[in-house]
C-alpha cells in the first residue's frame, strides 16, 4: 500500500465532495438561473460535470495505484492531470488578475499532485 497515493486518493475524493456540494451551490446554480445563452449556459454546465467525473476518476485512479491494481503509468497520468490543472487555475489568477481565494482549484489540485508525485518517488 502506497500512503502517498492513498493521501491523494483521499484528497481527490474530497475535492470532488466538495466540488459537487459546494460547486454546485454556489457554481452551478448562479449559472443555471443566469441571463447567458442556452449555448453559453449549457456548455458550461456540461462542462462543471466533466469536472465531477474528473475528480471522481483522479481520485479511483490514484486508488488503484495506491492498493497496487494500477499501473504506474496510471500514477503518473493522475499527477501529471492534478498538476496542470493546479497551473492552469494560478495561470488564470495571474491573467485575469482574479483573487486566489475566490478562484480555489489551485488549492485542491496541488496537495494532489503533491501527493501523487511523492507517491511515485517513494
Amino acid at each position: 500500500m502506497n500512503g502517498w497515493f492513498l493521501a491523494a486518493t483521499a484528497i481527490a475524493a474530497l475535492t470532488c465532495v466538495i466540488h459537487a456540494t459546494l460547486g454546485g451551490r454556489e457554481t452551478a446554480r448562479p449559472l443555471l438561473a443566469s441571463d447567458l445563452g442556452k449555448v453559453a449556459k449549457y456548455t458550461n454546465y456540461y462542462c462543471w460535470h466533466l469536472v465531477t467525473i474528473v475528480l471522481a476518476g483522479l481520485a479511483l485512479a490514484f486508488g488503484l495505484v495506491a492498493t497496487g491494481e494500477g499501473s504506474r503509468d496510471l500514477g503518473l497520468f493522475a499527477v501529471l492531470c492534478a498538476a496542470l490543472f493546479a497551473a492552469w487555475s494560478l495561470i488564470m489568477i495571474a491573467r485575469f488578475r482574479l483573487k486566489p481565494g475566490h478562484f480555489p482549484q489551485w488549492a485542491l489540485f496541488l496537495p494532489i499532485a503533491v501527493c501523487g508525485g511523492l507517491g511515485l518517488w517513494m
